[in-house]
């Protein structure tokens, strides 16, 4: 990282100037306005192509079918992975939203409804190959002790199935909306078995929970996982998602013990005390995202944005840890109200249902638009598509540090990089106010700059009556 100070004339903010070096990929990219067939078939699938390849392993089916009262939507993957349960499709009216797990290779999807033609959908799924991946750590304390926190008995201690879902809910969640902003069906890649089932790492730490839950209190929890993270289980390759098994509700004071969602660096580290709402596996994330059963906050946390009700809790809570994971990724705060990296997680589930459940906030189902559904806002995602992160494929592709100029004498800065300059962020505080593009969203292509200039005027009027103090480049 290259730091560079900018003194600019009196009544304006100055400016420091931070590059990132960027590595490039050759990738496909996909339309964001494709369908699974170019007939007239009843039943459409709007948001996938078919025989198109996909890199993840569960996709969001949106599309339309007849209104016919009495007559369901049957959705079957005729590969499905052994593993996979009966698809189950939430429809509302003409219209319907299903996740599909898939096999590598192809997969034949059949659509049938009684008032229309059976639709196929052709899906390739190749796994990605790029190094760089999220890891899943459940992470205890000393004594090992795996179980989480929940309101009572009934509740079942797969903290593994409960993570791996999440997580597969945020791949997914972020390759649609990658995709509906134009930069391809892009995601980040999570680490897999010998079977194609995706890993969660148990691992302990090395102090008492006690200790933990003092850290927590005076801010030093964070760095001191991000360490034993670095020296115990070290992988430059990995963004490590930490959730800590030992967290807890105080019965006698009401105090949350080891709970925080902090993110940065190589680290998004959470408190558990939500995972007991979070879906068991794929299927089961519908009738999460539509349970509005009451949160009993005198047993366990109610991080549901006051909503109170389980659809909420596991809409927030997955939603904030894609949000950490976001800034783990080098994402800052932004300003879209719908944004990830805003409070735009609380709506996380929006992107698989149709209406939000009853709750404290509203006593009726409410629907929404599309958009009021959660996304990554384009400021987000324009610099996610240049994560090394997101690159699809391994690449022999060296990375490029930016060399930067800043000409006070001119008011100018200048910036060039041999591999091409394809995005300048403009920060204001902790918050990335605006963005610029060049070239196209291909990898390696040969219309982005290798050189620019732009002057402190140029760089101040980003963002009008918002002082830019950094640019990440």
């Amino acid at each position: 990282m290259k730091r560079s100070r900018l003194h600019l004339s009196s009544g304006v903010t100055p400016l420091a100037l931070i590059c990132l070096a960027v590595t490039f990929a050759t990738a496909a990219l996909y339309s964001s306005n494709s369908f699974a067939s170019k007939s007239d078939a009843a039943i459409q699938v709007e948001n996938h192509e078919t025989d198109s390849v996909v890199r993840y392993s569960v996709v969001l089916l949106r599309g339309t079918m007849p209104v016919a009262s009495g007559n369901s939507l049957t959705i079957v993957n005729e590969q499905a992975p052994a593993s996979a349960k009966p698809v189950k499709a939430l429809t509302d009216g003409g219209r319907f939203k299903a996740l599909v797990e898939l096999s590598e290779g192809k997969n034949i999807i059949r659509l049938e409804h009684a008032s229309a033609p059976t639709t196929e959908l052709v899906l390739h799924y190749k796994p990605q190959t790029n190094p760089h991946y999220v890891r899943l750590i459940w992470m205890t304390d000393q004594s090992g002790a795996t179980e989480f926190a929940t309101p009572d008995d009934s509740v079942t201690q797969d903290y593994e199935n409960r993570l791996r879902t999440a997580a597969l809910l945020m791949q997914t969640f972020t390759a649609e909306r990658m995709k509906d902003l134009g930069y391809g069906p892009r995601t980040f890649a999570l680490e897999h078995d010998e079977n194609g089932q995706v890993i969660v790492h148990t691992w302990k730490g090395n102090e008492d929970k006690q200790d933990y839950y003092a850290q927590a209190d005076n801010n030093r929890w964070w760095p001191r996982v991000r360490r034993w993270i670095n020296e115990e289980h070290p992988d430059p390759m990995a963004k490590n998602v930490v959730l800590a098994a030992y967290t807890r509700k105080d019965p006698r004071t009401g105090t949350m013990l080891g709970h925080t969602a902090l993110g940065g660096a190589n680290l998004g580290l959470f408190g558990s005390a939500s995972v007991f709402s979070w879906p068991r596996d794929i299927q089961s994330a519908m009738e999460v995202f539509q349970d509005d059963s009451s949160v009993d906050a005198t047993r366990v946390h109610d991080d549901s944005a006051f909503r109170g009700r389980i659809w909420a809790l596991a809409s927030t809570t997955i939603g904030a840890t894609l949000h950490e994971t976001g800034h783990a990724m080098g994402l800052p705060h932004c300003t879209d109200n719908m944004g990830i990296m805003t409070r735009g997680f609380d709506h996380f589930h929006r992107v698989f249902t149709f209406a939000d459940p009853p709750s404290n906030r509203n006593k009726h189902t409410r629907k929404f638009s599309n958009k009021q559904e959660a996304y990554f806002s384009p400021v987000s995602a324009s610099f996610l598509r240049w994560s090394p992160w997101f690159q699809l494929d391994a690449t022999g592709n060296q990375s490029s540090r930016p060399n930067v100029e800043v000409d006070e004498a001119a008011k100018l800065v200048r910036i060039h990089s041999e591999s091409g300059i394809p995005w300048i962020g403009f920060h204001s505080k902790d918050r990335i106010e605006t963005f610029r593009e060049y070239g196209s969203h291909e990898a390696d292509a040969a219309d982005h700059p290798k050189s620019l200039e732009l002057t402190f005027e140029e760089i101040q009027a980003m963002k009008p009556g918002t002082a830019i103090h950094r640019m990440v480049v």
